[in-house]
């Protein structure tokens, strides 16, 4: 299966913060939490995290990369309490 992906993305390691706002019970709830850049480019990248983020999701960045916002596009339980996702930025 051939890449998909319309930008190169380059390795990169650092943790990153974002927040989501979740339905909880029919409440919202926004969270603030903390990933681990797995690789990055121009328009997108993917995380590691301990929260299960799902396809829809939109996450505000706010110290890592600057003040970007994206999607969450894919996403897979690794072990544990481990995610990794695919974001793409808006």
């Amino acid at each position: 299966m051939g890449e998909r992906r319309q930008a190169k993305r380059m390795p990169r390691a650092g943790i990153i913060g974002y927040s989501v706002t979740v339905l909880e019970f029919r409440e919202p709830k926004n969270l603030s939490l903390k990933g681990e850049i797995i690789d990055i480019s121009d328009i997108g990248m993917s995380i590691q995290t301990c929260y299960p983020l799902e396809p829809g999701h939109v996450l505000r960045f706010n110290e890592g990369i600057g003040h970007k916002v994206g999607i969450v596009v894919w996403g897979m339980h690794i072990k544990d309490n481990t995610y990794k996702v695919g974001i793409k930025f808006v």
